[in-house]
């Protein structure tokens, strides 16, 4: 019998159904029928940007007319990158022999060829649709036939004239743009509340509002689009804080504020972005006021930033970054030992795997539409005070 030791441990091995996002993989392909954040309006400019999603390398770019393009870099023509093409009003043209493309592929200029190009209209530079969004470019890179509506929601909808919604990228509010790690071991963090009190609270010290450290009663409930969790504390004025997060299919994960500076619904939703099977990056779109803090930061040695801490602090205080980066590129499933407390991520990696076969099996995956005026979605994750009974 074992006692124990690391001697003859096993090789633990990685679930390819909840990290693969590369076309062809059964993951990647249920990935490919949602739409996805590929970057920030910003980026998109008339200096061609190299981008990557789903495991795919990518040209953003944004003609001299204000249309955004997401083009394949290899050109169609010859094979050189399209990194170094010439952005101009209708269109993205290559360095090497100038053939015209625009933001839907179609070549629409040849000066080479006689006419400019007789049989232009035979060639298309592969590419995908975007959608611009509140400060964010999404895309869509499945089959075509199977496109659906980009989502709205309702959180973002009706702005006042002293209301904004501004972007934020880097890794859960404490952390570098991209993370070394793959998306899903980010993602189902969100249905993990029992993290909070050791990870934000015994062992950093409290990162967030102090009311978080009240041990609640926690739910967990499955719904056809996710999964949410319900948190409820009873505090210090007899009242309840009723607490609710929530993740969608396939990405989306809505956390509201966790400082508890907006109360009632949440004003800030998160996608995980893909970029390949062992990197990440996340975006979060957040409601508030013109000339407020976008949200309320993490705090780490008392009063300091994620960004402020050296090495050794980042061991003495470490946050979300640490503890699922700390997990590898691509966490080893098959060795880990999921508890009573781990429900919320047995139910989102349940679904997710639910969905995969139904995308093998040629159905469409929950969290689509293809009616528009089913928009927008509307969330259920909040922090609400519920008085005393």
């Amino acid at each position: 019998m074992s006692d124990g030791r690391a001697y003859g441990l096993a090789v633990g091995e990685s679930d390819p159904e909840l990290y693969q996002t590369g076309a062809g993989t059964p993951a990647g392909e249920l990935l490919r029928r949602y739409w996805h954040p590929v970057a920030r309006s910003a980026d998109a400019t008339d200096t061609p940007r190299e981008v990557r999603l789903l495991g795919e390398d990518l040209i953003l770019y944004r003609d001299r007319s204000g249309t955004p393009g997401l083009l394949t870099p290899r050109c169609c023509h010859r094979g050189t990158t399209l990194l170094y093409g010439r952005v101009e009003e209708q269109g993205i043209r290559c360095c090497y022999h100038g053939w015209l493309f625009d933001a839907d592929g179609t070549c629409i200029d040849q000066p080479c060829e006689p006419d400019r190009g007789r049989n232009r209209d035979r060639y298309r530079q592969p590419w995908y649709p975007v959608v611009e969004y509140h400060g964010l470019i999404f895309t869509y890179m499945g089959p075509p036939e199977r496109q659906p509506v980009f989502p709205r929601y309702d959180i973002f909808e009706g702005l006042t004239d002293d209301e904004e919604v501004v972007v934020i990228d880097h890794f859960a509010f404490g952390g570098p743009t991209v993370a070394p790690c793959n998306w899903f071991q980010t993602h189902e963090n969100s249905m993990d509340p029992y993290h909070v009190f050791i990870l934000h609270n015994a062992i950093s010290g409290p990162q967030f509002n102090p009311n978080l450290e009240i041990w609640p009663s926690i739910d967990w409930h499955a719904h056809d689009w996710g999964v949410t969790a319900t948190q409820d504390r009873v505090l210090p004025d007899g009242t309840t804080l009723h607490r609710v997060t929530e993740v969608r299919m396939p990405t989306i994960r809505v956390i509201p504020t966790p400082t508890l500076s907006v109360l009632g619904p949440t004003n800030n939703l998160s996608w995980a972005q893909p970029i390949d099977d062992t990197h990440t990056r996340v975006f979060a779109m957040v409601r508030k006021q013109r000339g407020q803090p976008a949200q309320g930061l993490p705090v780490y040695a008392g009063d300091r930033s994620w960004f402020d801490l050296s090495d050794e602090e980042h061991q003495r205080y470490p946050g979300d970054y640490e503890a699922q980066v700390g997990q590898g590129a691509i966490t080893l499933h098959s060795v880990e030992r999921l508890s009573s407390t781990d429900r919320g991520v047995s139910m989102v990696r349940r679904q997710f795997k639910q969905q995969v076969q139904v995308v093998a099996d040629g159905g469409d995956p929950v969290g689509v539409d293809f009616d528009e005026a089913s928009a927008p979605v509307a969330l259920t994750a909040g922090n609400y005070v519920l008085p005393s009974s």
